[in-house]
């Protein structure tokens, strides 16, 4: 049914697996493919929890840097951030298991989850201001997640931390050694098979209630400042080209 990810569904959790190794790079049609399988979990009521993961040696190296491009940038923002509007209505709790890398819109898809566990070989941020843009999920909860300063640092500073670091300052949940990884993240599963999906559904209500109410709101405000601000200028054009150039950028300062 899908060509870049793969679903499974067992004793009331679902998986959804990246598909594209080695790194998972999400492009438009992959994104579309992710949002389509999230939509078929929108109104799943039977359901405690969806575990996302990836294959290959990393767990995504983030979003197609071409299609950051000013005449695709519309439609992959759109259809990215339609990952996260759907992630943040699911009735059903949800956990990341990360591994390798997580870049940029991987680490964004990666934490925006309830839940993160992570193999201990991974390095994880959001570089996207070396490339001359700026990462409009992060900036719009990871201040939540992590506080105003720890936030900025990621985002100003493109900053890639280890897993250790991640736990530290809160990125991820529990850290675990690459070759357990799975069977970790099998053994934490585990527990949301014996709960109610009920009262699973009305906690996250509830955390939805007090911690993200704004979410939507707030990446609005980010996506538009992105596509009609941040694009309109030169260096988001020459930082891109530069990276698919293999090649330092000069920068225009506009």
């Amino acid at each position: 049914m899908y060509e870049t990810i793969k679903t499974t569904e067992g004793e009331r959790v679902v998986r959804m697996t990246l598909a594209r190794p080695p790194l998972n790079v999400l492009n438009i049609a992959m994104m579309g493919e992710i949002n389509a399988y999230l939509e078929t979990l929108a109104d799943r009521t039977d359901l405690c929890l969806l575990v996302i993961d990836g294959e290959g040696k990393s767990f995504c190296a983030g979003v197609d840097v071409p299609e950051h491009r000013k005449d695709t940038v519309d439609l992959m923002l759109k259809t990215f951030h339609q990952t996260f509007r759907l992630l943040y209505r699911l009735p059903m709790p949800t956990l990341c298991a990360v591994h390798g890398g997580a870049y940029g819109g991987g680490m964004e898809l990666a934490t925006f989850c309830d839940i993160i566990l992570a193999a201990d070989n991974l390095k994880i941020g959001v570089p996207e201001i070396t490339l001359g843009v700026f990462p409009p999920v992060a900036v719009a909860y990871l201040t939540r997640m992590l506080g105003v300063h720890r936030a900025a640092e990621l985002i100003y500073t493109g900053s890639i931390i280890d897993a250790e670091e991640a736990r530290r300052i809160g990125l991820v949940n529990h850290v675990f050694g690459a070759d357990e990884l799975t069977g970790a993240v099998d053994k934490y599963v585990a527990k949301f098979g014996k709960l109610s999906a009920y009262s699973l559904r009305k906690a996250k209500d509830s955390m939805r209630a007090v911690v993200g109410q704004d979410f939507e709101t707030a990446l609005a405000t980010a996506e538009t400042l992105f596509l009609k601000d941040l694009m309109a200028g030169e260096d988001p054009t020459e930082g891109l080209q530069a990276f698919m150039d293999k090649r330092a950028p000069s920068w225009a300062d506009r």
